[in-house]
């Protein structure tokens, strides 16, 4: 690349309806998973959380493991997100257990609609991964577990797509249900960024002691 020589970070491209360019997200997390180690190759994002704004509303794109970070999809929300989709490509021994979770939780803490994508399908390669010591591991990543699904900000989520097999999953969101619940609950109204951003400050610290009290 002329702007960036070997710099190569995991991209999602935005087009309108129109075929429009709107913009790109890029992922602000990298995993350092078992074979999952991406940090050997991709580097982290530095767009920060960008939504774009489109005919169907406001959306963002969380990509993959960026959906195991609170703090990410919070500030797709102070951004003004409608819906946030998450992109993913992960494997049951991995993260099955979390996945109807994750994203169902997002949609209720920032008020939005999230859109969780997963691949279905076994990667087979022709030459074995490697254990730390070079000896030949294995030569798949396993069963990526498909069961995309779409969550409320109420709460409410949509039954998961197949497991095995590619699916297409149509659903329809009310976004007047996003102001609605942000009236409900007044999660803005009552959250503490103030408080938030002064305890991370410090913790990105390298002298940063945990605020933990102690019996005398």
């Amino acid at each position: 690349d002329e702007t960036y020589g070997d710099t190569i970070w995991n991209t999602a491209v935005v087009i309108s309806s129109s075929g429009a360019y709107l913009g790109k997200s890029r992922k602000n997390h990298i995993p350092r998973v078992g074979d999952f180690n991406e940090s050997t190759y991709y580097m982290e994002s530095d767009l920060g959380h960008p939504v774009f704004q489109t005919r169907f509303g406001k959306i963002a794109i969380n990509i993959c493991y960026g959906r195991h970070h609170p703090q990410n999809w919070m500030v797709y929300g102070l951004n003004g997100a409608e819906i946030v989709f998450n992109p993913s490509a992960t494997i049951g021994d991995l993260s099955e257990p979390m996945w109807p979770i994750e994203a169902r939780c997002a949609a209720i803490a920032n008020s939005y609609f999230t859109c969780a994508i997963n691949r279905v399908g076994t990667e087979t390669f022709p030459n074995e991964f490697t254990s730390g010591d070079g000896k030949p591991a294995h030569k798949d990543f396993g069963h990526f577990y498909g069961s995309s699904y779409v969550a409320g900000p109420d709460g409410s989520r949509t039954p998961g797509l197949s497991r095995l097999k590619d699916g297409l999953l149509v659903s329809e969101m009310d976004l007047n249900l996003c102001r609605q619940a942000k009236d409900k609950w007044g999660f803005k109204m009552t959250q503490r960024l103030n408080i938030y951003a002064d305890a991370i400050y410090w913790a990105s610290q390298p002298d940063f002691t945990p605020q933990v009290l102690h019996e005398n």
